[in-house]
């Protein structure tokens, strides 16, 4: 592997190769050299980056479903301790940033519950309880090792009525995502460079 500073974008035809470790929406590598031999790894705190919504819902305006605050808080921490346990099983979990070590800063760009939440009812009175929606989540990854920025990662998972799972927990789709993710980052970050070939 060479020293020289490249970027490799990955993008949705990655899916067409089920051996890849990464089937992102987006995935740049900026220092191939510095995420190599990666053996210890910090999991920062999930930063919050949700959208805005408006305090009355209308469906067919395709505008972002509200999340309180609390709700968004507990998703973070768990995103968090899924991503932990995922890089747990190839990697030494540091406790902080350090000298070698990768540091992983998620950011949560979109939550969406798969069934009501407090904020739906909120902003749609008369919403039915028996509600359910296609919920998911949109993260951004930020790597560095050192102080300097390694690689990224954009990725969007949206859940399907067709996929013929019964939506019974309000952030099924959501914590679905998570555990996809906490998979695939891993897997990715032992060999970023499989869904180029």
């Amino acid at each position: 592997m060479t020293r020289r500073t490249t970027t490799v974008l990955f993008s949705l035809a990655i899916f067409a190769s089920p051996l890849t470790a990464s089937a992102f929406d987006e995935a740049a590598v900026t220092n191939p050299a510095a995420l190599a031999n990666v053996q210890s790894v910090f999991v920062a705190p999930v930063v919050l980056e949700l959208p805005e919504a408006a305090h009355r819902f209308d469906r067919r305006s395709g505008q972002p479903r509200a999340v309180l605050p609390r709700d968004a808080e507990t998703k973070a921490i768990d995103l968090a301790g899924v991503l932990k346990r995922g890089f747990a099983k190839e990697f030494t979990l540091a406790d902080g940033p350090g000298p070698g070590v990768l540091v992983v800063t998620p950011t949560l760009l979109s939550l969406e519950s798969s069934r009501p939440t407090l904020a739906d009812y909120n902003r749609e009175p008369g919403l039915s309880f028996e509600s359910v929606f296609a919920g998911g989540a949109t993260l951004s990854i930020r790597m560095e090792r050192d102080g300097e920025e390694v690689a990224t990662i954009k990725d969007r998972y949206q859940g399907s009525f067709g996929d013929g799972s019964m939506r019974i927990g309000v952030w099924q789709d959501t914590d679905r995502a998570f555990q996809l993710w906490s998979r695939q980052v891993p897997s990715w970050v032992e060999q970023p460079q499989a869904a180029s070939h």
